[in-house]
């Protein structure tokens, strides 16, 4: 608003009462001043709201200017022109325009202006010498106008101003005025506070809840996250609206609350909240059941969620084994080797990242062997055989394994199975030809802990019909004494007839242990076994010139070291009868 001062004037001067129009902020809680005057001893100029002058947009305010001449004999005043000013935007409503000078209204002429006020000269009874509006004591002048606050007016206080040109025949003085309106809003203003959980986890359900204030509120409530809806708006009941709602990424989540309004309150919007998701793990281990010395063994720690973040930390017997590996794709791998066979516990360890939980999976057992040995195997007897007539068909296998079996082929078919001789690696099964002619002879060993399976090459075998001048005869092996280690064993062959005359080998395996002479169809022989282990003996009798060959089955022998009594008996197995 200007503030103009006028000295002293001569007679015939022109005093001008200027009033501003502008825009205000509504801070005050209190409506601004409706009206103003301004006394300058001789002239009354008062500007004024008439009725309230809080007003809506949409709304018309009436502006009422009056100019009073006090009761002064010395002086005459001429009212040249009166001017209102409007709040810019404010829109005459020309028909309202009303001018009463003393106690007429139609003597006057109406310009108006291209600020939207209109302006008031004298058309008749005016001064002689300048044409204004003559008052003399105690007459008015008065200007009354009317304006529509547009709809789209902001929110506010407006000024409005008036003009006074007063001509004078004496000495006066003045300053300006304003009077203000409030463009009000009719919507009341809310507030909407967010009330949400600190921390949650993925997967479990949070409560959002939205305080309105004031609580009789009417409206719906969007929550969001990061700027993002989640789900619909929720209806407001008693001024809460609350959304249940669960997270599905992990780390900071800041939430708003957007109050939608219905008619006759403001939108409002909570100020952020922020929630820290957060994920439970579980980790698994993968880890081979066995390995080999020397092997590459592979330990993969999988982590559940895979979107989980963090690093595995891999442990042998409880010790930590290498560095901490970053998880990638919800996997985490450490590659190593073991230097002796042992059985290990490996666990791993997941740390997490970015609102990743720790954990730990369950233990894993692995058993580390020395590789296996690579075994050959060899068919080594019979050379000959007579159809009808059993034999024992004997393989080697190198190195001696610990154990397992051999399984005989002739001619491609499987004639049987017989266990590797512990103590020196020797096979031994009965078998009977029932065809003359060349028999080819396959070995197969179906491997043992530590040693790897191996097949022999064809082993060709002479099989001849009985020669007619010779008797048959058959051989059985009895065997007695300690099977230990320098124990004294006693085998003893009887041959059938007992009138067959001949020899005895006694075997283990392919090793001859010595000879015996039949004597009334049994031959005997002691041996002292220096090695522990298995062993097949068998006892093979050489006819002479009247009676054919014949072998036992073998009889399987575990020989021990000495740890009974003198006397004892080992332990000893006829396989085949």
């Amino acid at each position: 608003m200007r503030r103009v001062a006028s000295p002293v004037l001569a007679a015939g001067s022109v005093i001008a009462l200027i009033l501003g129009a502008g825009v205000g902020t509504a801070t005050a809680a209190e409506p601004p001043p409706s009206s103003n005057s301004q006394d300058t001893g001789r002239l009354l100029l008062t500007k004024e709201v008439v009725g309230s002058n809080v007003v809506n947009p949409g709304d018309t305010v009436t502006y009422k200017t009056t100019v009073k001449k006090h009761n002064d004999d010395q002086v005459r005043l001429s009212i040249s022109s009166l001017r209102d000013v409007p709040p810019a935007g404010f829109v005459l409503d020309r028909d309202s325009v009303k001018v009463t000078y003393t106690t007429w209204t139609d003597k006057h002429n109406l310009a108006y202006n291209s600020d939207g006020g209109v302006t008031a000269t004298c058309k008749d009874r005016c001064t002689f010498l300048v044409g204004g509006f003559d008052l003399e004591n105690n007459e008015t002048l008065t200007l009354e106008a009317s304006y529509r606050v547009p709809d789209d007016t902001p929110f506010g206080d407006y000024d409005s101003g008036v003009s006074a040109e007063v001509r004078v025949w004496d000495d006066a003085g003045s300053n300006p005025f304003g009077v203000w309106v409030r463009v009000a809003d009719p919507n009341v203003t809310t507030t909407t506070t967010l009330d949400v959980p600190e921390t949650v986890k993925t997967g479990e359900a949070a409560t959002l809840t939205a305080t309105l204030d004031p609580s009789n509120a009417d409206g719906r409530v969007q929550f969001q996250d990061g700027g993002v809806d989640i789900g619909s708006p929720v209806d407001v009941v008693g001024g809460v609206a609350t959304l249940s709602h669960t997270f599905d990424t992990v780390g900071a989540h800041e939430i708003t609350a957007n109050f939608l309004a219905d008619a006759g309150f403001h939108n409002s919007t909570s100020a952020p909240a922020t929630v820290d998701v957060t994920s439970d793990t579980s980790t698994a281990l993968q880890v081979p059941a066995s390995a080999l010395v020397g092997e590459d063994v592979t330990m993969t720690a999988s982590i559940t969620p895979d979107t989980a973040t963090g690093r595995v930390q891999f442990q042998v017997d409880g010790q930590n084994y290498g560095q901490p590996v970053a998880v990638e794709n919800g996997a985490a791998s450490l590659t190593r080797s073991f230097p002796e066979a042992l059985s290990h516990t490996i666990t791993a360890e997941f740390t997490g990242t970015g609102g990743y939980h720790n954990s730990v999976s369950a233990p894993a057992e692995i058993t580390v062997n020395d590789p296996d040995w690579g075994t050959t195997t060899t068919v080594v007897e019979p050379v000959t055989a007579v159809t009808g007539t059993p034999v024992n068909l004997s393989a080697t296998v190198l190195p001696i394994p610990s154990g397992g079996d051999v399984r005989f082929l002739v001619d491609g078919v499987e004639v049987g199975s017989a266990p590797v001789g512990t103590a020196d690696g020797v096979a031994v099964l009965p078998h009977t030809f029932d065809v003359a002619g060349t028999a080819n002879v396959v070995a197969e060993f179906t491997g043992t802990g530590g040693f790897e399976p191996s097949t022999s090459a064809e082993f060709a075998v002479t099989v001849n019909d009985p020669e007619p001048a010779r008797t048959e005869t058959t051989t059985v092996l009895e065997v007695s004494g300690r099977t230990v280690v320098g124990g004294q064993v006693t085998f003893t062959a009887t041959v059938d007839p007992s009138t067959a005359d001949g020899t005895v080998e006694f075997r283990s395996g392919t090793t001859v242990l010595g000879t015996a002479q039949v004597v009334d169809g049994v031959a005997t022989f002691t041996h002292s076994f220096d090695v522990t282990g298995t062993h097949a003996v068998t006892a093979n009798f050489v006819g002479g010139a009247e009676y054919a060959d014949s072998v036992s089955g073998p009889t399987v022998l575990t020989v021990s070291e000495d740890s009974g009594p003198a006397g004892s008996l080992g332990s000893l197995t006829g396989l085949f009868g």
